[in-house]
């Protein structure tokens, strides 16, 4: 049985990659989680590999509806809510703006950023009533600089590091740190899909290694480090911050 005690996470986009390895790692350090998918048969799998310390949730977070479901679920089941990694995104398809679809740069925005205010906007009053807590938003290389034939998620990473920014000048005198982690480049499927879609992956593959001063692309469970520090008390003065985790491509 787990700890009634221990602090409750929410991870959303936790079917894969990313999400599914912050899951992983915030259970070793005695985290309850919440992980959130609109992939249920994903996370229902993960929920089972972890055992109870995991609650399973399939939702749509881009919705209201979604992100108010994954939030009353985590309290039926938790009694409470610590910290939340708003983390669900996806990377639409690369075009050139003046050939972009207006409709697929409206859903990029829609998951990538829309997701992270609608989890905001139910989340903080949570965080206020107790006087703590911490969000950790996943924003990305491309939220601090641009990206050619990426337009739609370059954006929607932009406003993520905005609404960042913003909720942690509006949460700091509640008590609550709001930060973003900025992957770079991370051996998952969203980089998998990248590749395809600007040419022969292995030559993208070499192109993309070579602008990484490490040499090499990062792990999820880089970044899952990462997003468990930002919400540790070792991090207990740190708000507003954006933290690239990029093996030094934006230095």
């Amino acid at each position: 049985m787990t700890n009634p005690d221990s602090p409750v996470a929410i991870v959303t986009g936790a079917g894969g990659g990313i999400g599914a390895a912050t899951v992983r790692e915030l259970v070793a350090r005695g985290f309850r989680v919440s992980a959130v998918d609109l992939d249920e048969a994903a996370v229902t799998a993960l929920a089972e590999e972890l055992g109870d310390a995991v609650l399973a949730v399939g939702a749509d977070v881009s919705t209201a509806d979604g992100v108010d479901g994954y939030v009353r679920a985590t309290r039926e089941r938790f009694g409470r809510i610590d910290h939340l990694h708003n983390n669900a995104g996806i990377e639409g398809r690369a075009s050139s703006i003046d050939s972009g679809d207006p409709a697929q740069f409206a859903r990029v925005l829609s998951i990538n950023a829309g997701s992270v205010y609608l989890g905001m906007r139910a989340v903080l009053p949570v965080l206020y009533a107790q006087g703590s807590g911490t969000i950790v938003n996943t924003a990305s290389q491309a939220g601090v600089e641009g990206v050619a034939n990426l337009a739609p998620y370059v954006a929607s990473k932009h406003a993520v590091v905005g609404l960042t920014r913003t909720a942690a000048i509006e949460a700091g005198p509640h008590g609550v740190r709001v930060n973003a982690v900025a992957p770079g480049q991370i051996a998952t499927r969203m980089i998998e899909s990248l590749k395809e879609q600007w040419g022969d992956a292995d030559a993208m593959q070499q192109q993309l290694t070579a602008l990484i001063p490490l040499g090499r692309f990062g792990a999820p469970e880089e970044i899952a480090k990462s997003v468990a520090w930002l919400m540790s008390d070792d991090a207990s003065f740190i708000n507003g911050a954006v933290l690239t985790v990029d093996g030094g491509t934006t230095a």
